[in-house]
């Protein structure tokens, strides 16, 4: 009988263990989810709100056939620069 109640504790522990872990891990898996769920949600609002600003804010075309180059603009093609100046050098 004494054996039979150790067997039947241990099997109910084990139980109880099993349980608080599956419960822990389901919890962790719906949070990772809805992170995701989040992350995306928000990517999208971001997307739409960059094309709406392009919309309102479009760029502004730089000419540099004046033969000055404006190198703090944030759209300057380094490399087309560089090889206008060298064009003028030969």
């Amino acid at each position: 009988m004494s054996t039979f109640n150790v067997l039947r504790y241990s099997a109910l522990g084990a139980g109880v263990v099993y349980g608080a872990v599956h419960r822990y891990n389901l919890f962790a898996e719906a949070e990772q989810v809805e992170a995701a769920a989040q992350f995306k949600k928000e990517q999208k609002l971001i997307s739409k709100a960059k094309a709406e600003y392009a919309k309102l804010n479009p760029p502004k075309k730089v000419e540099t056939t004046s033969g000055s180059i404006n190198w703090e603009d944030p759209n300057l093609d380094i490399g087309k620069a560089l090889e206008s100046l060298v064009q003028k050098l030969e």
